[in-house]
């Protein structure tokens, strides 16, 4: 048994005075549990848990603790000490904090890391069945991580940041910022107006962020947006991302097909052969559009001038270059006699110093575009969260590249 007991304590790490005292399997109606208790040598000096305090002292008294701790091959596993108490000549009488869990928590911090890494790829529910816990407790400690893990985030070298807003539950949205350089999330607020912005950019004053520095914001054509990015980012160039741009072209185009399907019944189920790129589509869809192009369809020449924006994207190298392009495509839309392309042509109008920054600087949204793929997966697993918290916490621990092992090491 002393073996034993020496290899469990060194397995859990374990300094004087802390030392492994029985080890015991435990048949229950659950199965087999294995019981391992922690105590201490007598006379054993603790420190006094009170931040900076030197102060060291014996034990005044315990008390009995249980803590949830990683599986011991396929058998639950639990941990349970008598915890000291000791008297500070300063702070009075205190209980003495373990090196193997948080003050208060019931679980080891084994435990959470491995917990919270599993997070990050399922669902918190699916893991509570997996190890037999309830996903409240599981929440309590996910959600103390990364909060405290976002108390440490410091953004005073954050000069470009992407905005953008997305789907949370039917016509509820969030609207997520990403530092461009770090590639990471460092903010999630409910809506997507002007005030989400001022939200942003009070809890980006908090952790140090100047919003005097902040040279690029990448975004789409929100004109929430673009009040609050205005009133709040005095110094910054504004780029509409490309890819926003192309999005309401192509939306535009449709609007086009589905006017004209009604009167020629050839465009039924052609939406996404307009949709895509001749590259993305099948030989057949290839074959179907060259034979409609023949037609002098209306939503053919949309498409075509969808295409003429996208070859301003692909070939202009300079701004100038880009005005010109985007000058004869307004106008070829304006004179186009369809209202979907012609109101496109305005929307590039009123944002065209936006629209042209893009060539001056080469940024986009491209980081956010992915991260909004794993938002929404993460939106698919979040449908039995039962309030939005869990949403916006998912999202920072997937997408926010937290320095949780930091917080594990305050305690």
């Amino acid at each position: 048994m002393m073996d034993t007991l020496n290899l469990f304590t060194t397995a859990l790490n374990l300094d004087e005075p802390w030392t492994v005292s029985d080890v015991n399997f435990l048949e229950t109606d659950k199965g087999m549990e294995l019981h391992i208790y922690i105590g201490f040598t007598k006379g054993g000096q603790f420190s006094c848990p009170v931040d900076n305090c030197q102060e060291t002292a014996t034990a005044y008294d315990t008390t009995r603790r249980t803590w949830r701790h990683l599986n011991f091959f396929q058998y639950k596993t639990f941990i349970h000490a008598d915890l000291p108490r000791t008297k500070c000549p300063d702070h009075g009488v205190q209980t003495v904090h373990v090196p193997w869990a948080r003050p208060r928590s019931g679980f080891t911090l084994l435990f959470e890391g491995w917990v919270i890494e599993l997070a990050k790829h399922l669902t918190v529910s699916r893991i509570a069945k997996m190890i037999d816990e309830h996903d409240t407790r599981l929440w309590r400690f996910i959600k103390h991580y990364v909060n405290e893990a976002r108390e440490l985030e410091d953004y005073s070298d954050v000069t470009a940041i992407g905005i953008d807003e997305t789907s949370k539950k039917g016509h509820n949205y969030i609207t997520v910022a990403v530092d461009l350089e770090q590639r990471k999330v460092i903010n999630v607020t409910p809506g997507k107006d002007s005030k989400t912005v001022d939200n942003f950019v009070e809890d980006f004053k908090k952790h140090g962020g100047n919003p005097g520095m902040i040279n690029i914001i990448t975004c789409d054509m929100s004109l929430g947006f673009k009040k609050g990015i205005k009133e709040n980012f005095k110094n910054s160039n504004t780029v509409i991302d490309k890819f926003h741009v192309v999005k309401h072209a192509n939306e535009a185009v449709d609007k086009v097909r589905k006017e004209e399907v009604k009167t020629n019944s050839v465009l039924k189920k052609t939406k996404y052969i307009w949709l895509k790129n001749d590259n993305n589509l099948s030989e057949y869809q290839k074959k179907k559009k060259f034979n409609l192009s023949k037609l002098n369809l209306k939503t053919s020449r949309a498409y075509d001038m969808r295409l003429a924006l996208q070859g301003i994207y692909e070939s202009c190298a300079t701004v100038e270059q880009a005005t010109e392009g985007f000058k004869k495509m307004c106008s070829w839309m304006m004179h186009s006699r369809l209202e979907p392309m012609k109101a496109f042509a305005k929307t590039i109008r009123n944002h065209w110093e936006e629209i042209l920054n893009y060539f001056r600087f080469r940024y986009t949204n491209a980081i956010l575009e992915g991260m909004n793929g794993i938002i929404q997966n993460i939106k698919t697993r979040a449908k039995g969260f039962r309030n939005d918290e869990y949403f916006k916490t998912l999202i920072y621990l997937v997408c926010g590249k937290l320095k949780l092992e930091s917080v594990a090491k305050m305690g």
